[in-house]
């Protein structure tokens, strides 16, 4: 059995991702780690990192099916105003879950679904 896993990054499928990664930089706050760009110059694969999130997009020409995937984060309603007060599109605002979490829910410009989170009673 393995052991030792530092993380996981999901590559998630975008329709433009130069448009994704300027997303995730001024409306997120995350920096951009890669940019890689066909023969003709489109680019067609990026990175984002903000602290151990780390997401990697990739261009599709398909249809978008909505990925989800939870973040955790030390400063749950910190973050969501912020996120909130740079435009971004949040589905449901924080709160405590039945389930031992304070988070909240936002989606991306492509449809992707993401549950910021905290374990309840941790700030």
């Amino acid at each position: 059995m393995a052991s030792g896993f530092r993380g996981v990054i999901p590559v998630l499928p975008v329709a433009d991702v130069d448009a994704t990664l300027n997303y995730y930089r001024y409306v997120l706050g995350y920096s951009v780690e890669g940019r890689h760009q066909d023969e003709a110059g489109q680019v067609v694969f990026g990175s984002v990192l903000c602290g151990q999130a780390n997401f990697y997009f990739s261009r599709t020409n398909e249809p978008i099916a909505a990925n989800h995937c939870y973040v955790f984060a030390d400063e749950v309603d910190y973050l969501c105003a912020a996120f909130k007060a740079n435009g971004a599109k949040i589905v449901d605002e924080p709160a405590d879950m039945p389930w031992g979490y304070r988070q909240f829910t936002l989606q991306d410009l492509n449809g992707h679904i993401f549950y910021y989170f905290r374990f309840s009673g941790v700030e």
